[in-house]
């Protein structure tokens, strides 16, 4: 068995919608579809094999299943263990020929959801020590007023906050008094 493209693609995207805060708040995003039962069972749907997902899935998910992130924590990196881990673990029972069911098949699932899990986690707090450098390059910009430097570093400033022409978002009058005020102190 193996993985192409398309499931590949699909695998991604169901990466990504479990990480999105915009999922119900994350009800749905991170604290279901990223969760490894649930995203077993997605695994299970793209690769063909719905009853192996879901299997691997509740073997990797015994391990995190206390898993709470408060503040934004992350201790493990569950969309990686749901979304690399089970296809891998699904990979690999199926190379070695065991029967999913068994113990031997959950140990490996199990491993290398947390073995996959650390390397996210690594991944994730490298990713967020890197992005400090640009944050620290946009404050720099923001107490020199370089609103060219700001838009180097933020590409997409100007699509969030536009300052040169009124926000049709902005229409509660403290917002755009807020909005008038960034203006004014960009221009100046």
């Amino acid at each position: 068995m193996a993985i192409n493209a398309f499931q590949a693609v699909l695998l991604g995207i169901f990466a990504c919608l479990a990480s999105l805060p915009g999922m119900a708040g994350t009800t749905i995003g991170n604290y279901t579809l990223g969760r490894p039962l649930v995203g077993g069972l997605v695994v299970g749907l793209i690769l063909g094999d719905v009853a192996t997902g879901i299997i691997v899935g509740a073997a990797i998910q015994v391990v995190y299943i206390a898993l709470v992130t408060p503040g934004g924590t992350v201790s493990a990196d569950v969309r990686a263990v749901t979304y690399i881990g089970i296809p891998l673990s699904i990979l690999a029972i199926r190379a070695q020929g065991l029967d999913p069911s068994s113990a031997e098949a959950q140990s490996l699932a199990a491993a290398l959801g947390a073995a996959v899990g650390t390397l996210g986690t690594v991944l994730f707090y490298g990713t967020a020590t890197i992005n400090l450098v640009w944050q620290g390059i946009g404050w720099k910009a923001m107490e020199t007023k370089d609103w060219g430097k700001i838009k180097k570093v933020i590409p997409q400033v100007d699509y969030v906050w536009p300052l040169d022409r009124p926000h049709p978002v902005l229409v509660h009058p403290h917002v755009h008094h807020l909005h008038g005020r960034l203006r004014a102190w960009s221009r100046s």
